[in-house]
């Protein structure tokens, strides 16, 4: 570790934790400064896991309001999302490091795109269940879906659980949003115990970005809400599909 390293990752948490408290797609910054820095993919991918759990719990208890009338749902989806997360988990630790980076550009593209599409799909999701809540094995199948994707690569899984429990439930984006901020901060858990023990982690760089991406996320909040989220989102999408295209090159030169 030297002070390049941790420059890197205290701005890449920084920018990160921002950008998780506007639009989303935070790892899209801490994932790869990993890399940058000499973490390989599969260990900067449990990494990044257990680095961004910390902030995915503080989001559930800043949005507990949301989930007054909800208690009986949330307590529902635990096992779902619980065992989905376990199961995402151990894909990953039994995953070769070959065959992670052979598949990793494609993670990040697919990441990228679900983030330029995200605003659009939950529109139209919101708009296609005609104001009432779709059967309860919807839920459970989407939040299943997004829980194994997000405990297996992190990157955009928030995005994931908002499309599909608005797609799910005639609830406003308040409510909706903190139900999916529960369903992360489950994610996190399974993910910090499964890789903490059994995963090859980079311990100094989670001790370098858990405070980082909390700071980012408080000054995100005050600083990057005056950036018009477009514009942001827009370079956020460029900067992913340079990233991935990246990686490609680099894995196949």
């Amino acid at each position: 570790m030297n002070l390049l390293q941790v420059s890197s990752l205290l701005l890449a948490g920084l920018a990160g934790g921002g950008l998780n408290a506007v639009a989303g797609g935070g790892s899209l910054i801490t994932y790869p400064t990993l890399i940058a820095v000499g973490v390989p993919p599969l260990q900067a991918n449990a990494t990044n896991g257990i680095a961004v759990a910390p902030a995915y719990a503080a989001a559930a208890v800043g949005s507990r309001e949301g989930l007054r009338g909800q208690r009986r749902r949330a307590l529902q989806l635990i096992p779902t999302a619980l065992v989905s997360s376990v199961c995402g988990a151990l894909l990953l630790l039994n995953t070769s490091h070959e065959v992670f980076e052979n598949i990793v550009p494609f993670l990040v593209l697919g990441a990228t795109l679900l983030m330029a599409v995200g605003p659009w799909v939950n529109r139209k999701v919101t708009a296609l269940n005609g104001g009432r809540d779709l059967h309860p094995v919807a839920l459970h199948i989407g939040v299943a879906a997004g829980c194994v994707y997000g405990s297996y690569f992190n990157a955009a899984l928030g995005l994931i659980l908002i499309a599909v429990i608005a797609m799910s439930l005639s609830e406003s984006l308040v409510r909706v949003g903190a139900l999916k901020n529960f369903c992360t901060m489950l994610v996190g858990v399974v993910t910090s115990v499964m890789y903490g023990v059994w995963a090859d982690v980079a311990w100094w760089a989670i001790g370098v970005l858990v405070p980082a991406t909390f700071l980012g996320g408080y000054l995100g909040a005050r600083v990057f809400q005056k950036i018009p989220e477009k514009p942001l989102r827009a370079a956020i999408v460029i900067y992913g599909v340079v990233l991935s295209i990246v990686l490609m090159l680099r894995h196949w030169s």
